[in-house]
């Protein structure tokens, strides 16, 4: 009887202790499930997770000016300056913004070089100058033939110089987009060197798109700021004599506003336009500032990938807007990588 009775005891306690097992090993497979789950991510608030910089720029031009999204990459901003609208694809091109008699060589020229993305929106450049004078004519291993009226011989056809050091910043803020820009670039041609006495140049850059609505138009306006930098008064006698006969000026200060407009025609093209009228310069020895020959220039952004851009236009003077007073040109950004 006492048997029978120990018997029912046992299984009336493993009836009661199976249910309790039971809840002991789902509760603790449950937790283990839910931590394997739950992200030191999820825990963040919402404004402190990183976020992708292309949901808060997403003007095409903007972006590739900011650089690829790797965390190395190539880098450039090269533009190239052509003939006028009735010769475009001479070597020879007008100087639009002083005179359509006096001419310059055409010119691809911009910066070259590497982006180190610090974060989501900070990136660092370096790198360097180059120019390559009438790159579409002749041989492009050989000096370039000076064309110009009343000139001849050649050009050095490459320089590649003053190597830069750049930092940039992409951001939104007021329900517009940024971008801050800082930029030392050092001198290093055989020219500034000798006959200007040039050591560097610094600059600053803001830029500010804003969207009109729903619209497709947006504009907006870039601000720029720069100082130059030398190591010594004029010592060559032919541009101390420049220089007292007011033939030539050397920079002090530069800074401008540009306003441009734009619309949207799709995800790949887009009208462009910028106002280059509010451009100044001050000189050494000079207290007042000098307004430099506004311009504008017109043209399609064309989106070729998130990472390059590019912009042809055309430049002229809006006081006098002459077929012989222009400049085809074409501005593009480029990173890979």
């Amino acid at each position: 009887m006492m048997n029978k009775n120990a018997y029912l005891v046992l299984a009336a306690t493993g009836l009661l202790m199976a249910p309790v097992s039971g809840f002991a090993q789902t509760s603790t497979t449950s937790v283990n499930t839910n931590s394997s789950t739950v992200k030191m991510e999820d825990l963040k608030k919402a404004d402190e997770k990183e976020k992708d910089i292309d949901s808060e720029i997403t003007d095409a031009r903007m972006r590739a000016q900011l650089g690829s999204k790797s965390k190395w990459s190539f880098k450039s901003s090269l533009a190239y300056s052509g003939g006028s609208v009735e010769e475009p694809l001479s070597g020879v091109r007008p100087n639009y913004r002083a005179s359509a008699t006096i001419e310059a060589m055409t010119t691809l020229s911009g910066d070259v070089g590497v982006n180190y993305r610090l974060g989501e929106r900070d990136n660092i450049s370096f790198g360097t100058g180059v120019t390559v004078v009438d790159p579409l004519h002749g041989d492009i291993v050989k000096p370039a033939e000076d064309t110009r009226k009343g000139r001849k011989g050649t050009l050095a056809r490459y320089e590649v110089s003053t190597p830069y050091l750049s930092w940039s910043r992409g951001y939104r803020a007021f329900d517009t987009q940024m971008i801050s820009s800082m930029q030392y670039s050092h001198a290093t041609d055989s020219d500034s060197i000798n006959l200007t006495k040039t050591f560097g140049a610094a600059s600053f850059s803001q830029t500010v798109l804003a969207n009109f609505g729903q619209s497709k138009w947006n504009g907006g306006t870039s601000f720029t700021l720069g100082k130059s930098f030398y190591t010594g008064d004029l010592d060559d006698p032919n541009m101390v004599a420049a220089a007292k006969a007011g033939k030539y000026k050397r920079s002090d200060m530069s800074f401008g506003l540009f306003p441009f407009l734009q619309y949207t025609f799709n995800d790949r093209y887009s009208f462009r336009t910028v106002f280059g009228y509010f451009q100044f310069a001050r000189y050494e020895g000079y207290a007042d500032n000098f307004q430099l020959e506004p311009y504008q220039s017109v043209g399609t952004g064309i989106s070729i990938t998130r990472d390059i851009y590019l912009y042809p236009n055309v430049q002229f003077t809006p006081k006098d807007i002459r077929a012989d007073r222009t400049n085809v040109a074409l501005s593009a950004n480029l990173n890979l990588f």
